[in-house]
């Protein structure tokens, strides 16, 4: 986390070529007491904090201690851990939940909700939890918009392909399609789309290139692609850095 803005954040990030997730613009310091910065923060698998500190007395013996009986987490931004409980038969499908998996675990909720033969405690769950599965699906909607109208096509296009991938036929599925498949065919997005594409290439390309090097290969995409985001974000990487 850094309190610089995004600009500031997103031009070190590329010139780097970070790829660990990184977030501008924070002011949480004041709210957890931290000091100054650099500083980092070590978080169990319970989500208790076990060490706070400068980076450099992190030491491994500490890192591996916390990792004990962790798991590894989905990647999927699909995946979430429901808040509702699951009863009875309805269990498996909170699993699927976190797994990400939701179409599948969406229709089976659905119908335990409409089963003569399920519990009062499987119906009130299944209701809940595919409830939450519809809440979390239209958050997606709403960001994959939002990274649309701030000229994030691929970021966008990512989540409804993810989402239309998912659902298929089914609505969110559909609606996920047709939204991907409008901003493909608009012209200015979709030179934006194949801008923040190439963009991904070059950093991944050039990441262990020096850093000269690098920077004139930033040069060159930023000529390339001027008036495009990814063309912006090319060109303060490759600006000189403010003493």
């Amino acid at each position: 986390m850094s309190d610089e803005d995004a600009g500031l954040v997103g031009a070190y990030v590329d010139e780097m070529g970070i790829t660990v997730r990184v977030g501008s613009g924070s002011q949480a310091a004041g709210s957890y007491s931290i000091p100054g910065y650099p500083s980092s923060a070590l978080i169990g698998p319970d989500g208790n904090l076990l060490w706070q500190g400068h980076p450099s007395g992190l030491s491994n013996s500490t890192v591996e201690s916390a990792l004990k009986g962790a798991k590894p987490a989905p990647t999927s931004f699909l995946a979430f851990a429901p808040k509702a409980a699951a009863e009875g038969r309805v269990a498996a499908h909170a699993k699927a939940i976190e797994q990400g998996k939701l179409a599948k675990a969406h229709a089976a909720l659905l119908g335990f909700a409409a089963d003569a033969k399920a519990t009062e405690g499987e119906k009130t769950s299944a209701s809940a939890l595919a409830a939450e599965i519809e809440a979390h699906v239209q958050a997606l909607l709403a960001q994959a918009e939002r990274f649309a109208k701030s000229r994030e096509p691929l970021k966008s296009v990512t989540v409804y392909d993810t989402l239309a991938k998912e659902f298929g036929a089914a609505k969110f599925g559909t609606d996920a399609k047709a939204a991907a498949e409008a901003l493909r065919k608009d012209e200015a997005t979709s030179r934006e789309l194949d801008a923040a594409e190439a963009f991904e290439k070059l950093r991944s390309s050039t990441a262990k290139l020096a850093s000269s090097k690098r920077k004139d290969k930033y040069k060159e995409f930023a000529e390339k692609w001027k008036g495009t985001k990814a063309g912006d974000r090319a060109k303060a990487a490759a600006a000189p850095k403010k003493e």
